[in-house]
């Protein structure tokens, strides 16, 4: 390696450590970890473990919650929308990343990072209520109606004990991509 390879490597490496601190001081804000379990994000039963037997028919939101504890609740990017689908009507990328019927995405926007929190139930989309882009949950989360560039991210998820269980990472870049 030469010299000023070296010299330009060390402000990306001074960087990293910096970035790499300041995660572990802040445990909250970690992406979802393989064997997190998801616990409800608000409410009466927010930290609690969600279950099966949660459903209401629409979608319910998550966070993941580490084996010692902690909930990582510190980021919009952790904030999960769970959904309850017939499997005969799932893709099969869809299928790849459900526990049975159950399918976990995130809940920020790719458009401009606001929180997908609407739903319509007659055309089973999760909605961005900030600019109206429309995403479909049988499909991967495709966008259905823009302005979103891209699905949202799904998180691989097994149900384990009446526990949704993480088994990996996000499918795709969570949010909008940066400027």
């Amino acid at each position: 390696m030469k010299r000023r390879d070296i010299i330009a490597a060390t402000p990306v490496a001074i960087l990293s450590v910096r970035v790499q601190a300041a995660r572990a001081t802040r445990p909250n804000r970690l992406k979802p970890q393989v064997d997190d379990v998801l616990v409800h994000a608000f409410g009466a039963s927010a930290g609690e473990p969600v279950r099966p037997a949660d459903w209401n028919g629409e979608r319910l939101f998550a966070f993941p919650k580490a084996p010692d504890g902690v909930v990582r609740d510190g980021s919009l990017h952790n904030q999960l929308a769970i959904v309850r689908l017939d499997e005969s009507a799932m893709t099969e990328k869809t299928r790849g990343f459900a526990a049975g019927p159950f399918v976990a995405y995130s809940a920020a926007c790719t458009h401009t990072g606001c929180e997908v929190s609407g739903w319509l139930a007659e055309e089973q989309h999760l909605v961005c209520p900030c600019h109206g882009s429309q995403f479909d949950i049988h499909d991967a989360a495709r966008v259905a109606v823009g302005p979103a560039p891209k699905p949202l991210a799904m998180l691989p998820m097994a149900l384990e004990n009446d526990r949704f269980r993480v088994t990996g990472a996000f499918s795709r870049r969570v949010g909008p991509e940066p400027l």
